[in-house]
C-alpha cells in the first residue's frame, strides 16, 4: 500500500515538473507551497527564493508579477485569468483556480502560467499573411487600416473579397448602385466605401432611412419645401437631394419608400430636376444615387407595392453583400478586431480563449455584423476577468454553436488547464441539471452532491434562472 502511494507521488511530481506551463501552488492565505521548473524559468526566480514566502512579499521584491491572479482568486473565491506582461517583456496568461474543502473553505490556489509571446506574434503574422493574395486583397488590407475603428473592413472569405472587389470597381463610375443583403450585413459601410473611392469623395454623402421617416414627411425630407407648403412649414428648407448636390445620396431601406414618393424619385432620376414641396421653381442638381434594401424588390413589384420602372432605374448595378454565415474565414479576425476595439475604447485589456473564439466563430449571427458588434461589446464590458472564456458567452451563442458537442467530447485548446476543462464540463452538467430538475435539492440528489455545494457552484457559474427557489412548491 505504501509502495503504491509512493509510486503515485513520484508520478504526480513527474507530471508537474515536466509540464511546459508554469505551475505553482499557494495556500488559502497566499503563502507559496510549490513551484515547478517551468514557473522558475518564466519568472526567472528559483523555487528556493519563492517557496515558503508570502506571494505579495515576493512580488514586492520583483520576483513575481502584480497584479496577481492568485491573490485575486483568494479575494474573489473564483477562478481568475489575467493577461500579463512580466518584467522581461514576455506575455503571459495566468489562471488561478481556488480549491475548496468539503465545508467550502479555501485551502489551495493552483496557478498555471503560459508564455504566449511567440504564439501571439505568430498568430498575428499568420493573419496578416492570409489577408494577402492578389491586388484587390492588398487593397482591402489598406482599407482595413484606413477605415474607422468602429467599422473595420475585414475580407478573407471569397464571397466578401468578391463583394469588396466589385465595390472598389463601381466606385470609379457614376452608375446607380443597389446594395442587397440581410439586415445588419453592413450596407451602410459599403456605401461609405463607394463614396470614399469615388470621384465625388470631396463632396458630401447624405444618408436617409426611408423606413424611419413617417410617410407624410418623406417627400418633404427628400425634395425640401417652401414656406407655407404645410401648416408647420414656417420657413423654406432644402431636401436631402439638394444637400447631396455634386455628391451622393444613400437611400437606405428603399423598399419602404411610399408609391407617391417613388414617382417623384423616378422623375428626378430621369431628368435631374427637383421641385420643392409648395414651390414652382425647378432646380437642376447632380447627385449619384445609392440605394439599399434587405427585401425582395422583384416580389414587391409583382405585388404592386414597388414600381417596376423605378426598380430598373435603381438596379443598374446590383451589389450583393454576403451574410456573416457565408463569411466563415472572416469570423475569427473580425471577432478579434471588435474585442480589441471595445477593449481600447473601455480602457481594458480583454482577450478570448481559443474555445470561446471557436464557439463565437460557429454562431449563426441572424443579426449579422450588428449582432456581432453588440455581443463583443457586451463580452468586453461584462466579463469579470481579462480572459473571456465559455462561461462569459451568452447562452444563446453557446446553444447555437456547431462545435458545442466537440467541446464536451474533449477537443480542448492547448492553453486550457485541466481545471479550466473540468470547470467547463461541470458548468454544462449543472446547466442541464438545472433545466431538468425544479429544485437545488433534486439536483444534489441526482448528482450525488450536497445541497450547499450545489448552491455554491450554481452561484459560481451564474446559473440562477432555470430552477425554482428553495421552498417554492408551485
Amino acid at each position: 500500500m505504501n509502495r503504491n502511494i509512493q509510486e503515485l507521488t513520484w508520478e504526480h511530481d513527474a507530471i508537474i515538473n515536466s509540464s511546459s506551463d508554469g505551475l505553482f501552488v499557494c495556500d488559502g492565505s497566499g503563502r507559496i507551497l510549490r513551484v515547478n521548473p517551468a514557473s522558475e524559468r518564466i519568472n526567472n526566480a528559483s523555487a528556493s527564493q519563492l517557496v515558503g514566502r508570502d506571494y505579495l512579499d515576493a512580488a514586492q521584491e520583483g520576483l513575481l508579477i502584480l497584479p496577481s491572479a492568485a491573490l485575486e482568486a483568494i479575494k474573489s473565491q473564483k477562478r481568475v485569468s489575467l493577461l500579463q506582461e512580466n518584467r522581461h517583456g514576455r506575455k503571459l496568461i495566468s489562471t488561478a483556480t481556488p480549491v475548496f474543502d468539503d465545508t467550502g473553505g479555501l485551502i489551495r490556489v493552483v496557478v498555471s502560467e503560459r508564455d504566449i509571446t511567440e504564439t501571439d506574434r505568430l498568430q498575428r503574422q499568420l493573419e496578416e499573411q492570409q489577408a494577402l493574395g492578389d491586388q484587390f486583397r492588398h487593397q482591402i488590407v489598406e482599407l482595413q487600416q484606413e477605415q474607422l475603428e468602429s467599422q473595420p473592413v475585414i475580407a478573407r472569405s471569397p464571397c466578401m473579397v468578391k463583394a469588396m472587389k466589385q465595390a472598389l470597381k463601381v466606385s470609379e463610375v457614376d452608375s446607380t448602385i443597389l446594395l442587397l443583403g440581410e439586415s445588419g450585413v453592413g450596407k451602410g459601410m459599403f456605401a461609405d466605401l463607394i463614396h470614399k473611392y469615388s470621384k465625388r469623395r470631396d463632396q458630401p454623402i447624405i444618408k436617409i432611412n426611408c423606413g424611419a421617416i413617417p410617410e407624410n414627411l418623406i417627400e418633404a425630407e427628400l425634395f425640401g419645401y417652401e414656406k407655407g407648403a404645410f401648416t408647420s412649414a414656417v420657413g423654406s428648407k432644402p431636401g436631402h437631394l439638394e444637400l447631396a448636390d455634386k455628391g451622393i445620396l444613400f437611400l437606405d431601406e428603399i423598399a419602404d419608400l411610399p408609391l407617391s414618393s417613388q414617382v417623384k424619385l423616378l422623375r428626378f432620376m430621369e431628368d435631374g430636376c427637383i421641385t420643392r414641396l409648395g414651390g414652382t421653381q425647378n432646380r437642376q442638381i447632380d447627385v449619384r444615387i445609392l440605394a439599399a434594401t434587405n427585401r425582395d424588390l422583384e416580389q414587391m413589384v409583382e405585388a404592386g407595392s414597388f414600381r417596376l420602372d423605378l426598380y430598373y432605374r435603381l438596379s443598374v448595378i446590383p451589389l450583393v453583400i454576403p451574410s456573416l454565415r457565408e463569411r466563415r474565414e472572416c469570423m475569427a479576425p473580425l471577432i478579434r478586431s471588435y474585442i480589441d476595439h471595445f477593449s481600447r475604447r473601455s480602457g481594458l485589456k480583454k482577450r478570448l480563449t481559443s474555445v470561446a473564439l471557436d464557439i463565437l466563430t460557429n454562431y449563426s449571427y441572424p443579426g449579422n455584423v450588428r449582432e456581432l458588434m453588440n455581443i463583443c461589446e457586451r463580452l468586453v464590458v461584462m466579463s469579470d476577468t481579462d480572459l473571456i472564456d465559455i462561461i462569459d458567452l451568452p447562452q444563446a451563442v453557446i446553444a447555437d454553436a456547431e462545435n458545442e458537442t466537440d467541446v464536451l467530447l474533449g477537443k480542448w485548446p492547448e492553453e486550457m488547464s485541466m481545471n479550466q476543462i473540468l470547470e467547463s464540463v461541470e458548468r454544462r452538467v449543472l446547466l442541464e441539471a438545472s433545466k431538468r430538475y425544479g429544485k437545488q435539492q433534486q439536483i444534489a440528489s441526482a448528482l450525488g452532491m450536497s445541497q450547499p455545494t450545489v448552491a455554491r457552484k450554481l452561484h459560481k457559474y451564474g446559473i440562477v434562472s432555470h430552477f425554482a427557489p428553495e421552498g417554492d412548491e408551485s
